[in-house]
């Protein structure tokens, strides 16, 4: 019973054992790593949205990652791991891709009121202009079947009002 206490003991102490994390001898730099988490998510995105699409078009969209970037599967994780074990420079990678996807935000905002925009003026310009010579013409048919459907008074041949 003591045997496997100290067993365990000196396990659970092996393992709580602060060790640094060493640099990786292909360490992606900061910005990299940005622009590949950035697609990434991108990427993730696009699978919520039209997985049957993306697939369509990109057949391993992780692979296709790495091919851009010119880096191996290997190379992105050691990094993703060392910046992960370094919290602050994690933190200033995201802050990166979250101030790129704000400012991609608003420039398909902008798009998409402009969009809006035209769309609204073509309806406007859809709806049937008034034709003032018809308009005209209309007005005096009207007043002719009004007089003409006015009650004529059998005594006194006078029209009635």
């Amino acid at each position: 019973m003591k045997t496997s206490f100290l067993v365990v003991f000196a396990v659970v102490f092996m393992a709580c054992e602060n060790k640094a994390m060493k640099k990786p001898s292909n360490l992606i730099s900061e910005d990299q790593m940005a622009a590949i988490l950035y697609d990434m998510i991108l990427i993730n995105s696009a699978k919520g949205i039209n997985k049957q699409l993306l697939e369509k078009n990109i057949k391993n969209p992780e692979k296709y990652i790495y091919k851009i970037y010119n880096i191996d599967s290997l190379q992105f994780v050691e990094s993703n791991a060392y910046y992960t074990y370094k919290s602050d420079s994690y933190k200033a990678i995201y802050e990166k891709i979250e101030k790129k996807l704000e400012a991609q935000k608003k420039v398909y905002e902008a798009l998409a009121a402009e969009e809006k925009r035209v769309k609204d003026s073509l309806k406007k310009n859809r709806r049937p202009k008034l034709d003032t010579l018809n308009l005209k013409r209309q007005k005096q048919i009207e007043a002719k079947l009004k007089r003409s459907l006015r009650k004529v008074d059998t005594l006194q041949k006078l029209p009635q009002k």
